[in-house]
């Protein structure tokens, strides 16, 4: 018995070591789970019960013009927000916040007298003069966090080029989206610690990092001129009943962007009249069939491949040309029968730039319009450009080339055709276009500068000196006339193209543009005019060409770098092809054949009498030597050049300089109102008596002369 009671303590003695051996096992194993396998996790959550982590969202860097103007900057708002579960004297409390946010204390204090909840937002977007209240003022639970936001400081202007950000301040097109990275800079934070009753204090061991505020961005943009560009083409837009429009303006010497205007735009201060049409910038992301502004491809490269020289004459087929009897013919708008280059070019003929097509052949060609930039994007610093359409040679068929030499058959941007024609107005050599000129840190030093960069010569700078004389005709006698502007030389090229509706070719929805630069000797502005599916008039000369002016107008009104120097009155031209026309209207003419000889033209009379009224080309326009210039003569009974004066342009000036240019050509103004002057009548360089009174509306609408 004994025996048996002996064993039987041991085995329970045994059972108690083996159950004391597999405790202390488990609790060897479990300590190693803990502080060794699963250690850093666990420390992360024991952390995340005492410690908080709270950003410090850094200043968003600003968006600048060429000039420093402020584009894009910020504002500071605050959020007012609690914790009820550790708020003391909640009544006290309850009666500032009401007070400092102008609220019924009553609102306050059921927000924190309900402790079910550990945070709770009382107020957004609290201005900064509000949030001074409660400076000087603190209470535990109670947080006042500020929150930079973004201003737009002259509000819808470039708004699809600046672009905007999100609730979080994050860039979401535009500039804004573009250069985001450097605009944001990088976010700080501080460590809180919480105690026992919940309260919070910052954790010593965990020094606060401060956030790095971002870079600002200079742009190449001028202020004053993307406001003179934008209000100009959303009148043209409206006045012609136009879908929409995109004006692009351009140093062709740098590739420099001096404005993108689009219409309708969006004002990124007013997200809630957020549509992709108004946010989407058209200039980079939308394309369409160029229409004859392509044709610079064709008679560019003819010329630069020694094909015809300018004054070489071309059969224009009487203004239908049948290449092929299986196809529909090509026709002109006007029937020629044989046309120069210059002739060809300045008239925008549809059949000579075929046949220069053709006889540069298929890769030719394509080499040409690669090399001026179309199928491939301009790299320009924005976001969502597309790079065109232009197939290669080996996916033409039959009529590709004839069409693709007017400007059918491809899709471009707005950029690459201003691009192309820059290339020409910078003797033959392709810019890069940008639109960041600089990177600036918080004190304002350069961090980063951007510097033209030349893409690749694209014609010899004989060839662009020629085609620069040619679209100098364009405007002074071709399909451009209504882009003139008096004293000073202008070039360019008109383009009407239809629009494919229902994937059919419609002749009753067009884009009309028109491309220009000046001066044509020198040029220093490019401007890019388009409308599309204009209403009123859709030739490209009749209503892109006068919105061109207008700008081009204002631009010059502007700066006093577009003045002339005086020249003498006869000057010596030995050596000079190209000369400038003189003003020879109102003298006799005798007097008129006299100067005009001496600058080295020959007169040509029409009608008779003893004074010119008329001359063609007018003054300062640029010629070859000996041009005839034909002066229209009337009777001295009928006008006597002493009573005789010539209205000027004085669109897009302000009334004080409108007035004063009126008085110095001896004209009678009368002030009403104030502003601009918008529009004139007579139009400008008609003659009317001396002492003529002029009226200058102050609401730009209308200058009338009443002839005595």
């Amino acid at each position: 018995m004994r025996v048996l009671q002996r064993q039987q303590s041991s085995v329970r003695m045994y059972m108690l070591i083996t159950l004391f051996a597999a405790g202390f096992f488990a609790v060897i194993v479990k300590l190693f789970v803990v502080q060794v396998r699963d250690a850093e996790r666990l420390q992360e959550l024991a952390r995340s019960q005492y410690e908080s982590r709270e950003i410090i969202p850094p200043m968003r860097g600003l968006i600048l013009d060429r000039n420093l103007s402020i584009l894009a900057s910020n504002v500071t708002e605050y959020t007012l927000s609690v914790d009820p579960s550790v708020i003391e004297g909640r009544d006290t409390v309850a009666q500032f916040i009401a007070r400092a946010l102008g609220k019924p204390a009553s609102v306050i204090l059921r927000q924190l007298r309900d402790t079910t909840v550990q945070y709770r937002i009382i107020e957004k977007r609290i201005p900064e003069m509000i949030a001074n209240r409660f400076a000087g003022w603190s209470s535990y639970g109670v947080r006042l966090r500020p929150n930079p936001r973004r201003r737009y400081n002259f509000n819808a202007l470039a708004g699809p080029v600046i672009g905007y950000t999100n609730v979080d301040n994050r860039g979401q097109s535009g500039i804004e989206l573009e250069m985001d990275r450097e605009l944001s800079g990088t976010a700080g934070f501080i460590v809180y610690q919480r105690n026992a009753r919940g309260l919070r204090r910052p954790e010593v061991d965990y020094p606060k990092v401060e956030p790095v505020n971002g870079r600002s961005v200079v742009l190449t943009i001028s202020q004053v001129y993307q406001s003179i560009a934008e209000e100009e083409l959303a009148r043209g837009v409206d006045l012609h009943e136009a879908e929409s429009g995109r004006c692009i303006i351009l140093q062709p010497k740098t590739g420099e962007l001096l404005a993108m205007a689009n219409v309708p735009s969006i004002d990124p201060n007013k997200l809630s009249e957020y549509s992709p049409e108004k946010a989407r910038n058209r200039s980079v992301t939308d394309l369409y069939e160029p229409g004859s502004t392509f044709k610079i491809v064709a008679m560019s490269a003819a010329l630069n491949e020694d094909l015809h020289a300018p004054d070489d004459h071309i059969n224009a087929e009487r203004g239908r040309w049948v290449y092929n009897a299986k196809l529909k013919p090509i026709v002109d708008d006007h029937a020629y029968d044989q046309l120069t280059m210059r002739g060809a070019f300045e008239h925008s003929s549809n059949i000579v730039s075929a046949k220069l097509a053709n006889e540069l052949g298929d890769e030719r060609f394509y080499k040409y319009a690669r090399n001026f930039g179309f199928g491939v994007q301009t790299g320009i610093e924005l976001p969502g450009e597309l790079g065109g359409d232009l197939r290669k040679p080996l996916d033409w068929d039959g009529t590709t080339l004839n069409y693709l030499a007017f400007g059918y058959g491809l899709a471009v941007t707005p950029l690459q055709i201003a691009c192309a024609y820059a290339a020409i107005a910078n003797d033959g050599v392709l810019m890069r276009p940008f639109i960041r000129k600089w990177l600036l840190d918080e004190d304002r030093n350069i961090v980063d500068e951007t510097v033209p960069q030349v893409v690749r010569r694209v014609v010899s700078s004989e060839t662009s000196r020629i085609m620069r004389g040619f679209m100098e005709g364009v405007v002074d006698s071709g399909t451009a006339r209504l882009a003139r502007i008096e004293g000073m030389t202008i070039g360019g090229k008109t383009g009407t193209s239809q629009r494919l509706v229902n994937g059919s070719y419609s002749n009753k929805s067009h884009v009309a543009s028109f491309v220009g630069f000046f001066p044509v000797e020198d040029p220093e502005i490019l401007i890019l005019v388009i409308l599309d599916a204009p209403k009123r008039g859709y030739y490209g000369g009749s209503t892109a060409g006068p919105i061109f002016r207008k700008i081009a107008m204002r631009i010059i009104n502007s700066s006093s770098a577009f003045a002339k120097k005086p020249e003498p009155l006869y000057a010596s031209f030995q050596g000079n092809d190209r000369i400038r026309v003189p003003n020879v209207r109102g003298m006799r003419p005798d007097i008129a054949a006299q100067v005009l000889k001496a600058h080295g033209f020959n007169m040509e009379t029409v009608g008779s009498g003893e004074v010119v009224a008329e001359q063609v080309p007018p003054d300062n326009t640029i010629a070859p030597r000996r041009t005839p210039v034909t002066v229209h003569l009337v009777s001295a009974a009928h006008v006597q050049r002493r009573d005789m004066v010539r209205v000027p342009d004085v669109v897009g000036m302000s009334l004080r300089q409108a007035m004063n240019f009126i008085k110095s050509m001896n004209l009678e103004p009368s002030l009403m109102g104030s502003g601009v002057v918008r529009t004139q009548n007579p139009a400008a360089g008609e003659l009317v008596s001396r002492g003529t009174r002029c009226t200058l509306d102050g609401d730009a609408r209308i200058i009338t002369a009443n002839l005595y």
